[in-house]
């Protein structure tokens, strides 16, 4: 079994009841009456129906076969809508604040993602991602448009296609508005309010198939061409310099183990050392003493104490110098509360001249850096060799691990830290969606037609800023960790399908009864909407030669599906399809618009 055929049977299971939702008559009586009214009244309980079996679909495999969480819970419920529908004339109305709401969150959290991979593909591929989304928009409109001279289908149906087929009901918007103010002469035979339905019609049909259709193709254009997804998204990450070391400000960033090296506990036998400093041990052999335990005590190392016979002396570093070194202080002993330390790590944002212009072999042997490990060097947001002659600069991220005093003592002296945490800070979560939101839904109008980002793409780069300025300065805004984020993502896509699949459902049942006008406006709609992107991928593979699973989230972003590119993602196990996403994403928003407005008054 295939994908294509559980499209088909998707296509099949509503074609085939439709005949009769004409005469659908409300017969809610009964416990099952009951039941339905209760789905019907309460919008929560379909939405998380549909959610926690879309996912238990998802697991389901026919042969090597599966369908991915957002795909299967948009299947799940659009059957259940149509079901229920058919069953008793009920409809879902699932309240559009909460695709707006979830839609949001998805992309915000995208944009958190990607931040400033996003800047350096814009810098790398600006152009070409500028090229790929105006040939896909350009070609889906010639097709919509010729497509439905041809075959004959009323005026609306093209206009709604092209707004359907790229899901931005703002372009069906400017198609009625046409109509409405008289721009578009209605012909004769023919009244406004049929123009307007057929645009509604056009829309809705187009968009479900096409969603569908968009998220197949994009998920096997790079397989069809010879790459395989998750091994050519590996090679992807090191060609766009997407690093193993996290970013600074991301909780990615403190994700590894706190024990940053061996750690063994020596009983000082040796008299030479009888006397020294505990730091003379550390410059001597490169090791720091980081706990000295005397007769059963600790000793405060702050005060750099002379060391005696049978001290208990713990040490870290590497195991080679370890043996070593160590061996050389005396006997290693199994002493388990001498090994029990407290260690922390932080990102220090370095903002006291005293260290500005320091090398970091400096840092490393000065009290500040004592019992320290450096894990990375960030400047303004790229990372720096980890070599003894690096300069620590003004706003420099210095990631640390180490004894829990050590980070404090290097916090004091270098400037301002974050620590690991898991909590969110929802200061800079709230706020930084609202901005984004809001610069979305600023528009110009341009011979009637409203121009600007739109509220989804806002919220994409209202993510992006912030994710970029973290990396900056960690401090910014506060921790948003990644479980959080991740569960924002994909929470958010899934439960927008959920309600968009609950709604239109009924809809979708009744214009497949409507007879021929129905199947061409599928079949134009699904070519206009397929075609394109496929030629955009072979422009950006064979003439501009881009990275395949970059290119693949570029053309789903020229195509303005959202759950194209987050099909690819979880496809690739990356996320480099979302790195090339927000630009064409963002410019299709506005060329549609265009598009979709001459397709009305041109018709």
């Amino acid at each position: 079994m295939s994908r294509r055929l559980l499209l088909v049977a998707l296509c099949i299971l509503l074609s085939a009841v439709s005949v009769s939702a004409e005469n659908v008559e409300s017969n809610v009586h009964g416990p099952v009456g009951s039941f339905l009214n209760l789905l019907v009244n309460d919008p929560f309980i379909p939405l998380f129906l549909s959610l926690g079996f879309g996912h238990l679909f998802a697991r389901l495999k026919f042969g090597s076969f599966a369908l991915n969480t957002t795909a299967a819970t948009l299947f799940i419920a659009l059957v259940m809508s149509a079901l229920v529908y058919l069953s008793s004339g009920l409809h879902f109305a699932v309240p559009d604040i909460v695709q707006t709401i979830s839609l949001t969150l998805f992309l915000y959290a995208v944009g958190l993602r990607v931040g400033p991979q996003f800047l350096t593909g814009l810098r790398l591929e600006g152009f070409h991602l500028i090229i790929l989304t105006v040939i896909t928009a350009t070609l889906n409109f010639l097709l919509n448009f010729l497509g439905a001279k041809l075959v004959g289908l009323a005026p609306g149906f093209a206009a709604g296609m092209i707004s359907g087929g790229y899901n931005v009901t703002a372009a069906m918007g400017v198609a009625t508005d046409a109509v409405n103010r008289g721009v578009y002469h209605v012909p004769s035979g023919i009244t406004s309010e049929q123009v307007v339905a057929n645009i509604a019609a056009g829309y809705s049909l187009t968009y479900i198939f096409s969603l569908l259709g968009i998220v197949l193709l994009i998920t096997h254009l790079p397989s069809l061409f010879g790459y395989d997804p998750v091994k050519t998204a590996r090679e992807s990450e090191k060609r766009l310099g997407v690093s193993d070391v996290p970013l600074p400000g991301t909780s990615q960033a403190f994700r590894t183990g706190l024990i940053p090296a061996d750690i063994r506990v020596f009983q000082l036998a040796n008299t030479q050392f009888a006397g020294c400093r505990v730091h003379e041990v550390f410059e001597r052999f490169d090791t720091p003493v980081l706990r000295l335990t005397r007769s059963g005590e600790v000793i405060p190392l702050i005060t750099n104490p002379r060391l005696e016979i049978d001290d208990l002396l713990t040490v870290s570093g590497q195991l080679n110098k370890l043996l070593g070194n160590g061996q050389s202080l005396g006997p290693e002993v199994a002493d388990e509360d001498a090994r029990q330390l407290d260690f922390d790590q932080a990102e220090i944002v370095v903002t006291k001249p005293e260290f500005v212009g320091k090398t970091l072999q400096e840092f490393h042997l000065s009290g500040p850096g004592y019992g320290l490990r450096v894990r990375a060097i960030f400047h303004l947001g790229h990372e720096m060799p980890l070599l003894p002659q690096t300069k620590l600069q003004k706003h420099d991220v210095v990631r640390v691990i180490g004894l829990a005093e050590s980070v404090n003592r290097a916090t004091q002296a270098l400037g301002q830290s974050v620590r690991p945490t898991d909590t969110t800070q929802l200061v800079t979560l709230s706020l930084g969606a609202v901005a984004g939101y809001m610069v979305g839904l600023i528009s110009f109008p341009v011979a009637g037609i409203p121009i600007g980002l739109g509220a989804p793409a806002g919220a994409i780069i209202g993510g992006i800023v912030v994710a970029t300025v973290r990396t900056l300065n960690p401090r910014f805004g506060g921790p948003v960790p990644e479980a959080t984020r991740s569960f924002m993502e994909n929470i958010g896509l899934d439960t927008f399908v959920a309600a968009l699949g609950l709604n239109v459902a009924p809809n979708l049942v009744k214009i497949l009864g409507q007879g021929r006008s129905v199947l061409w406006v599928v079949v134009v709609g699904m070519i206009a909407a397929l075609v394109p992107p496929v030629v955009a991928w072979l422009v950006g593979l064979y003439v501009f030669k881009m990275d395949p699973i970059f290119l693949a989230g570029a053309v789903a972003g020229s195509r303005s599906s959202t759950t194209a590119m987050k099909a690819m993602q979880d496809e690739a196990k990356s996320a480099v399809p979302a790195y090339g996403y927000p630009v064409p994403y963002t410019l299709s928003a506005v060329i549609v618009l265009i598009f979709g407005y001459l397709a009305m008054v041109l018709y």
